[in-house]
C-alpha cells in the first residue's frame, strides 16, 4: 500500500423523496442564492425541476437558472455560466441531473473565482485556488461525479475533450433518491452501469499488492453492480437494484477503490480522444467498445490480476490462468451484450475512424506515453487496440 491522502466530503441524502429536503439543506449549510444547472429536458419533463423550485420557494432560497447542458459537457457552456453567476453572486451552485451537469458545475465553481480560461484547470494550465460549493440532486447513476474531485468538459473547437482533479469541487452534498432513475431511458441506465464499472475496473488494474484492500472493495462494488444490472433487465422498477446501483455509482469514483494504490484510468484515456473527436458519441458507449479490446491485450501482460478478477468478480476457475483470464473479459461482454452496448467502431456510428488522429491526441503527436507497469502504451500499442475495435 502506498502513501495517500483520502478525502471524502460529501454528505449523501439518500432514499425516496428526499430532494424535497432541498430547500432545508440548503439553510442548513447557509446557502440563501443558489445557481441551478440543469441539462436540456428532463428535469422539466419529469416535473422534477419544479418540485425543486417549489422547495427552494418555500424556504425563501433566491435561484437563477443555467440550462442546455448536452452529454459530453462543451466549455462554452461553462463560460456562459461562470458569467452568469458572477452577475447573480450565488452561494453555492446546484446540480441537478446527472455527470455532464455536474462536471459543468464543476468548472463553473473553479473558474468563477478565477481570472484566465476556466478550460486552462482542464489543459492542467492552471489549478484552482478556491471554488464555489456544489450541490447536487442526481437524477442517473452513471458517472461518479456527485462524489469525486474529478471535472471533464470538451472544446468542440480543439476536438479536445480532458478532465483535472481539485478536491475544491467535491459535492458538499448530494440529494440520492434512487425512484428518480426511474424515468431514465433503458439506453441511459445501460450507459450509467457500464460508466460505473469502469471507473471500478480501471482503478483495479491498477499496481496494487496481493492483499490490497481498495482491490477488494472494488470486487465487492462489481459484484453488487452485476447483480442489480441483471436484476434491473429483469424488471427496471426493481427500488432495490435502482438503489444499489445509484449508491455504487457514487462509490465507485470517490477515490475508496483506489485508497492506498493508482488510480489512473486508461481506457479513459483512448475514450477521451474518440469522442473528442467524434462528439456524437456518448461517454459509456466508447468505453463499452474499448474496454473489451484494452483488456484481451492487457491480459496477456497483467494475467493473474485478470485471473484474480474472474475468480472473485464472476466464479470462474479454469486451470489455465490466461484462459480464466479471457474468460472473465467474456463475461464482461456478455453483460454488455445484455444492456445492449455496441461493440464495434461501426456500432458507434463511425465507419471509418481517424485512428491516426486519436492515437495522436493521446499521445501528443508521439511526444507522451501512457506508463503502464506492465507495458507501457505507445503509438503502436494504441493503435493496435484501435484496430481491434474496427
Amino acid at each position: 500500500m502506498i502513501d495517500f491522502d483520502f478525502v471524502s466530503p460529501t454528505k449523501i441524502y439518500f432514499g425516496k423523496d428526499k430532494e424535497q429536503l432541498v430547500g432545508q439543506i440548503c439553510q442548513e449549510f447557509n446557502y440563501k442564492k443558489v445557481f441551478i444547472i440543469i441539462g436540456q429536458n428532463s428535469v422539466k419533463k419529469s416535473g422534477l425541476l419544479d418540485k425543486v423550485l417549489s422547495c427552494l420557494n418555500a424556504s425563501d432560497i433566491k435561484y437563477q437558472i443555467l440550462e442546455g447542458v448536452r452529454p459530453n459537457p462543451t466549455i462554452d457552456l461553462c463560460y456562459k455560466g461562470i458569467e452568469q453567476a458572477r452577475s447573480f453572486k450565488p452561494d453555492a451552485l446546484l446540480a441537478i441531473g446527472g455527470g455532464s451537469v455536474i462536471d459543468t458545475a464543476k468548472n463553473i465553481a473553479a473558474g468563477y473565482y478565477y481570472d484566465g480560461d476556466s478550460f486552462d484547470f482542464n489543459l492542467h494550465k492552471a489549478s484552482p485556488k478556491k471554488a464555489l460549493p456544489i450541490g447536487v440532486i442526481l437524477t442517473i447513476a452513471a458517472s461518479g461525479s456527485e462524489l469525486s474531485n474529478s471535472c471533464v468538459i470538451q472544446d468542440d473547437k480543439k476536438q479536445i475533450k480532458r478532465g483535472f482533479n481539485s478536491d475544491l469541487v467535491r459535492p458538499i452534498f448530494a440529494i440520492e433518491n434512487p425512484e428518480l432513475t426511474y424515468s431514465v431511458s433503458k439506453e441511459q441506465t445501460a450507459y450509467g452501469i457500464v460508466d460505473m464499472m469502469m471507473h471500478t475496473l480501471e482503478r483495479y488494474f491498477n499496481p496494487s499488492s496481493d492483499n490490497e484492500p481498495a482491490d477488494g472493495f472494488a470486487e465487492a462494488l462489481l459484484c453488487s453492480v452485476v447483480k442489480a444490472a441483471r436484476t434491473w433487465v429483469e424488471n427496471p422498477n426493481d427500488y432495490d437494484a435502482r438503489a444499489i446501483l445509484m449508491l455504487m455509482s457514487s462509490l465507485s469514483h470517490n477515490g475508496i477503490t483506489s485508497i492506498g494504490k493508482g488510480s489512473f484510468l486508461y481506457v479513459h484515456q483512448l475514450e477521451h480522444a474518440v469522442s473528442g473527436v467524434y462528439p456524437s458519441v456518448a461517454h459509456a458507449a466508447g468505453l463499452a467498445v474499448l474496454f473489451p479490446a484494452w483488456a484481451r491485450y492487457y491480459a496477456n501482460y497483467d494475467t493473474d490480476k485478470f485471473d484474480r478478477l474472474a475468480t472473485n468478480v464472476f466464479g470462474l476457475n479454469k486451470k489455465d490462468k490466461l484462459a480464466n483470464a479471457n474468460a472473465g473479459i467474456d463475461e464482461i461482454e456478455k453483460l454488455f451484450d445484455i444492456l445492449s452496448m455496441p461493440k464495434t467502431f461501426k456500432d458507434l456510428g463511425i465507419d471509418q475512424p481517424d485512428i491516426d488522429k486519436l492515437v495522436n491526441l493521446i499521445t501528443d503527436n508521439g511526444k507522451r506515453v501512457i506508463n503502464h507497469p506492465k507495458k507501457n502504451m505507445d503509438r503502436e500499442v494504441l493503435s493496435k487496440i484501435f484496430e481491434s475495435c474496427l
